[in-house]
């Protein structure tokens, strides 16, 4: 190495000793109380994995998942907020590194002096390396809130497509089920026309009257009139559930029939304490307080003097006759006297901020507490509804039966076939929407429980 360079090689050899203290406060993860286990009896089932929604055991889910996770313009805005973070994650990190700038010049000259001319050549290179010494901290403070942001990105891309893979199960499983109360309501019109028939041949028999001929036609209407309300919801259903694949709804079908053809699994929720690490909403939170925590180290630091080094050495007459060398290395110092309070208020401004992502995150915390608590008081009470309902719709089609068997037999009045008819449909139905509302409160319990997640700040820390 020629002579020119050695303040370069001097200016290197002092940064790792110039490296300075840091400022920021020692990041402690609030204390939010936590039960040891929950209310109620717990079952022990499947534990809540990434791919929950492969527990349900249909194959059309998965490959609706599957889509939804590739294609959902939710999803991907989300994974392209990560991509913004990476690039700031970045743009912190380079603030610690040196800077260097190489710069060259040739120039040719020609004088003519009226008896001649002359000429001369001359060049020029230089290179210059400038450092700010992070004396205080204040550099790596900044590089370690973008690092922070950069995990909260994505926990916030967890937090999206936990809720889309919820939504997609849910119209899911919600299209099945009105495939089943169609099915149901085709059944029993097709018994009330049967009856109808019925209550038509004894009127022309002047055994039943103008009024019961009417009050049948009166429950086939009713009965009919359900059907469009029913598809109208299935197409509904079936629409958003294409958005969420990021598909246009436009011919969209699934091609599942029953909700019979799925699989109710049983959820085992773990302990409470476990939703801190699972919970992707709690993780991003706390991933925005050690932002937070951060920054403060960064505005207390930026309350002291900085200094900055800088070296540059050139070369002279390298490609022309003859090369000298020039070198100089130097030092300055900075420290602002007045500024208004600026500096201060920033720290106030960022200690502010974090004592308010504290708040956030305690609140998040018993949020999420409550939401698992309540998916497993709901999962508990409709699964007593529809093992109930079962019951109430085996009583029910039995009453039907036999008020039909005693009408026609001329043993029964026609309102009471009306009623059992009546109540047959109701309880038939209610019964399709309990075994939904199982099926929903299995997928809000997976959802509240966390669903899927990546590793605490595995895609920051590639960084």
């Amino acid at each position: 190495m020629t002579t020119p360079f050695k303040p370069l090689l001097l200016a290197a050899a002092l940064l790792p000793v110039l490296a300075g203290c840091s400022l920021t406060p020692d990041y402690q993860r609030p204390e939010v109380a936590t039960p040891a286990a929950w209310d109620g009896e717990v079952q022990a089932g499947t534990v809540v994995t990434a791919a929950w929604w492969q527990r349900f055991g249909s194959e059309e889910l998965n490959s609706l998942m599957n889509e939804a996770l590739a294609a959902n313009h939710d999803l991907a805005a989300a994974v392209s907020r990560i991509e913004q973070a990476r690039a700031s994650a970045r743009i912190a990190r380079a603030g610690q590194l040196p800077s260097a700038n190489l710069s060259g010049s040739v120039s040719h000259s020609r004088r003519d002096n009226g008896g001649g001319s002359s000429s001369g050549e001359s060049d020029e290179f230089s290179l210059g390396v400038g450092y700010e010494i992070d004396l205080w901290g204040g550099r790596a403070a900044d590089a370690a809130a973008a690092r922070a942001r950069l995990d909260a990105s994505v926990f916030d891309r967890d937090a999206v497509a936990l809720v889309l893979q919820s939504d997609v199960a849910q119209n899911y499983f919600q299209a099945l089920a009105l495939k089943d109360r169609l099915v149901i309501a085709e059944r029993n019109l097709d018994a009330a026309r049967q009856v109808l028939e019925l209550v038509q041949v004894r009127y022309d028999e002047g055994a039943a009257t103008g009024l019961q001929l009417a009050q049948q036609r009166t429950a086939v209407l009713n009965i009919e009139a359900q059907l469009p309300q029913l598809r109208q919801q299935l197409r509904l259903t079936q629409n958003a559930l294409a958005v969420l694949l990021g598909r246009p709804p436009q011919g969209f079908e699934i091609q599942g029939t029953s909700l019979a053809s799925i699989t109710l699994p049983t959820v085992d929720p773990g302990q409470p304490a476990e939703l801190l690490e699972r919970r992707p909403d709690i993780r991003r939170v706390e991933a925005q307080l050690i932002a937070a925590n951060a920054d403060i180290g960064a505005a207390r630091a930026a309350l002291y003097p900085s200094v900055r080094l800088s070296a540059s050495a050139g070369l002279t007459g390298l490609l022309t006759s003859g090369s000298g060398s020039v070198a100089s290395i130097a030092a300055s110092l900075a420290q602002t006297i007045f500024d208004g309070g600026r500096l201060r208020s920033q720290v106030e401004l960022s200690e502010a901020r974090r004592t308010e992502l504290t708040q956030q995150y305690a609140k998040v915390v018993l949020t999420s507490l409550r939401e698992a608590q309540d998916g497993l008081v709901s999962v508990a009470a409709s699964q007593a509804r529809a093992a109930a309902l079962v019951q109430a719709v085996e009583q029910a089609r039995d009453a039907f039966q036999i008020a039909s068997t005693r009408y026609e037999a001329g043993a029964e009045d026609l309102l009471n076939l009306l009623d059992a008819q009546r109540t047959l449909l109701q309880a038939e139905d209610g019964l399709i929407q309990a075994e939904l509302s199982r099926y929903a409160s299995t997928t809000d319990l997976f959802k509240a429980l966390g669903g899927g997640w990546a590793e605490p700040g595995a895609e920051g820390a590639a960084e």
